[in-house]
């Protein structure tokens, strides 16, 4: 039976929310503070200042547990063993198990987990909002909720929602008994990786037969004149405010290294009418994501670790985002167990092989 560790501020009840609500109140921003300007972990910048809220009283009373997020525990439970583990406090320890017993009156108390050493506690998977801890986790699956201030994390397994948890706890449990999808066309071809193991060189490559087609896609990302051909074939920049406004148009979005990466609806719905394997080179959160509204086949593009240094390295962009790039390699090699089939993209047949996968 699977063991679930399952944070609680901001991921079964809204913290910097309260926070955010609270400094508003206190000192009227104009104009009003968001949840958007809590953009690092550190709270940095304008939102430095709801720090001094995590030992206020007043913002525990405030802290809800919604419909969903109870729903969401609750169906769990039926899944596995559901520890909540919860790092707050001494002070407010009291008040956490009162939150936790009021929202979930039949929640095991020996399944309530306090502390700060989060990595001390193993189980299958773990779901939080904290990159430290999702870095440092001894779990076997640590899985990132997606919120503003992790969004610079790259490569790790994250998810925007529980309907998306869900979706990677099938793929999980589907990896565990080799249970392989079967590409049938139409369907969505997803090539995951590391930065640099070749995914878009591979999905050009694929698109130059009359049954692969790839949509149009979409990032914040800005790309140099010398990038080349290459770059700018594969992804179409528009600017952060943009993504926003066609945020409701965008079928499956995900943040890497700090940019904006999505693909509209309509795009992958028209090949997908059409009759075509629709590859789309993404991060595995995303493609996982896809299962949700198509088909989809997720293919592992496997690459040796000298190679992607190496093209890591040649990328036109700047060191800090090499650097994001370099660090998530070794946490997106471990996606490779969660992929329906693994290919070599460091071979001469990488290309054959996949169209082998997709008769």
């Amino acid at each position: 039976m699977l063991t679930f560790g399952i944070d609680w501020d901001d991921v079964i009840s809204p913290l910097n929310k309260c926070a955010v609500e609270l400094a508003n109140q206190e000192y009227g921003f104009e104009p009003p503070l968001t949840l958007e300007d809590i953009n690092s972990w550190e709270n940095t910048g304008r939102a430095s200042v709801i720090k001094k809220y995590y030992q206020d009283p007043s913002l525990y009373e405030m802290q809800q547990v919604s419909d969903e997020a109870k729903a969401f525990v609750r169906k769990l439970q039926t899944k596995g063993i559901v520890y909540i583990v919860t790092a707050v406090y001494p002070q407010f320890m009291a008040k956490r198990v009162e939150q936790i017993k009021t929202a979930f009156p039949d929640f095991p108390d020996e399944n309530i987990i306090m502390g700060f050493q989060k990595s001390m506690v193993k189980v299958d998977i773990t779901l939080d909002d904290g990159p430290h801890n999702i870095l440092k986790s001894n779990a076997r699956f640590p899985v990132l909720m997606r919120r503003p201030w992790n969004r610079e994390l790259t490569g790790l397994l994250a998810v925007h929602d529980y309907e998306e948890f869900f979706l990677l706890l099938d793929q999980i449990k589907s990896s565990m008994i080799e249970d392989r999808v079967k590409p049938e066309a139409p369907c969505v071809v997803a090539l995951v990786g590391p930065s640099g193991s070749n995914k878009n060189k591979i999905a050009k490559k694929l698109c130059q037969s009359e049954r692969f087609a790839a949509p149009e896609a979409y990032t914040t990302k800005p790309f140099s004149a010398k990038a080349g051909k290459e770059s700018s074939s594969i992804h179409k920049t528009i600017s952060e405010e943009d993504f926003l406004r066609d945020s409701k148009e965008f079928l499956e979005t995900t943040r890497y290294a700090g940019y904006a990466y999505g693909t509209k609806e309509l795009d992958i719905s028209k090949l997908i009418d059409k009759g075509k394997y629709v590859v789309m080179p993404m991060d595995l959160s995303g493609a996982i994501a896809m299962k949700r509204h198509y088909p989809t086949v997720i293919i592992f593009c496997k690459c040796k670790r000298e190679r992607m240094i190496e093209n890591i390295l040649g990328k036109d962009m700047d060191n800090h985002e090499k650097m994001l790039r370099l660090v998530a390699m070794e946490n997106e090699l471990k996606n490779a167990d969660l992929c329906d089939f693994v290919v070599r993209t460091d071979s001469g047949d990488a290309v054959e092989r996949i169209m082998q996968i997709c008769k």
